[in-house]
């Protein structure tokens, strides 16, 4: 009998243990049954999503081409239900708002936030990043440190989607037509200036212009130079920073013939003469490598080294000088703005804008360096590494009245390359004017 008994219990003991696993095995399926159903109504309601159309002020804009390459196109597939309508700038931010428009978004170099921030249209995306999963860590800290720099308390207003980088652009027919040798990575301004002597000279009634630096401010970047404080709107001109800046100006400018004949040329028109008029053997500048394909189509034949650096200062150009697209205060779409900021700084779109724009990414994907450019036949065997050799100095924040306050020191900077002022005088004189019409600025 005892037998038996235990006979019975181990029968009794097995059924139940099969029957628990049959139990186990049905909640597991009906768990993933579960899931799968969970699953498949998400991906139901992400293809019932309401649409939704965007506006977004083009402070920085692009070609159309562009906007359907970097943002409608992936936009669409991402997100199909979310439609952004891209606004020209027109007369400015702030005219758009005084007429009534609205805004979700919005793309703007950083220098020019100012404007933004005069209509109340920036604000904090970190929270809205972090609920959208977008890692700010994907971006180098030196844009989004740059960005925190307008803010007292740290906050972010957007998100860096291109970064500048500066390079010495240079007409290899015209130091060939004057058997120079070319210029190379890592000259400093008195280097460089000395090279231009050389090939700023008049043949065949054609005169051509050794070095041209764009403007005074592109002068005054590396250095972190601003022209008001970006806290106080004092302005901060007559000292020996800025000195130092039109001594610069003036070594390039005091070479006999190498003063444009127009005077406005004085501060930006370099670009279109070394491409158009060919007559510049040198341009320092910001990345132009976008706008040079009818020029090389045209017969510049061009190449580039290093931005030219300033002594003691190795290896810099410029300043940290990037745009940015973030979501504005007053937008009612702040989920669907967050989801178009995250195609638009998706690692896809950067290494295309990368490689067909062609523009530098500032996501630290070294991925984003190596196929810059890489979708541009003319820029095929170019010294392209230049424009990575060189980091950027870094940028206080800029005045909310930077674009009035730029107006007012290229008047002051283009009378003493002219020779109508002495430096310290141009300088002490732009000082003065800046703080006074700022102060009339503030008081309205």
């Amino acid at each position: 009998m005892r037998k038996f008994g235990i006979i019975l219990l181990s029968s009794i003991l097995t059924l139940s243990m099969i029957a628990g696993c049959n139990q186990g095995q049905q909640a597991a399926e009906n768990h993933t049954d579960s899931g799968k159903s969970e699953a498949g109504a998400k991906e139901a309601a992400k293809g019932k999503e309401e649409p939704v159309t965007l506006n977004l002020f083009a402070g920085q804009d692009l070609s159309d081409e562009l906007w359907n390459l970097l943002l409608h196109e992936p936009l669409k597939k991402k997100y199909p239900y979310i439609t952004v309508n891209i606004v020209k700038k027109g007369k400015g931010i702030q005219d758009l708002v005084a007429g009534g428009a609205s805004f979700d978004l919005y793309t703007e170099l950083q220098g020019y936030l100012g404007n933004l921030m005069q209509v109340g249209l920036v604000e904090d995306i970190t929270p809205y990043a972090k609920a959208n999963n977008i890692d700010l860590n994907r971006f180098d800290p030196l844009y989004i440190n740059a960005l925190k720099e307008y803010s007292e308390k740290g906050e972010v207003y957007g998100l860096p989607y291109y970064r500048q980088a500066n390079a010495l652009y240079y007409n290899k027919d015209i130091f060939d037509k004057f058997g120079v040798p070319y210029p190379k990575d890592g000259m400093t301004w008195e280097e460089t200036i000395e090279l231009a002597k050389k090939v700023t000279r008049q043949d065949g009634g054609i005169q051509y212009y050794g070095l041209d630096p764009e403007h005074a401010t592109r002068l005054a970047f590396p250095l972190s130079l601003v022209i008001l404080n970006g806290r106080t709107n004092k302005a901060e001109v007559n000292n020996d920073q800025w000195r130092r800046v039109f001594q610069v100006a003036q070594g390039m400018y005091s070479i006999p013939g190498n003063i444009p004949k127009k005077t406005t040329d004085l501060n930006g028109g370099g670009i279109v003469r070394f491409m158009k008029e060919r007559n510049i053997a040198m341009l320092a500048t910001i990345n132009i490598i976008d706008r040079l394909k009818d020029a090389t189509n045209e017969g510049l034949n061009w190449d580039m080294v290093q931005y030219p650096s300033y002594s003691g200062m190795p290896n810099v150009y410029g300043m940290v000088d990037f745009a940015v697209i973030g979501a504005t205060k007053t937008s009612k779409h702040k989920d669907a703005a967050m989801k178009v900021i995250e195609v638009f700084t998706s690692d896809e779109v950067q290494l295309l804008a990368s490689r067909q724009r062609p523009v530098p990414s500032p996501l630290i994907n070294p991925e984003m360096q190596k196929q810059f450019a890489a979708d541009i036949p003319y820029a095929q065997g170019k010294n392209i590494p230049a424009f990575f050799k060189s980091t950027p100095a870094p940028a206080p924040r800029f005045s909310d009245y930077y674009t009035t306050a730029r107006d007012i020191l290229n008047k002051y900077y283009d009378d003493f390359v002219l020779g109508k002022k002495d430096m310290n005088t141009a300088l002490r004189e732009a000082e003065e004017e800046l703080n006074q019409k700022i102060s009339e600025l503030t008081k309205k």
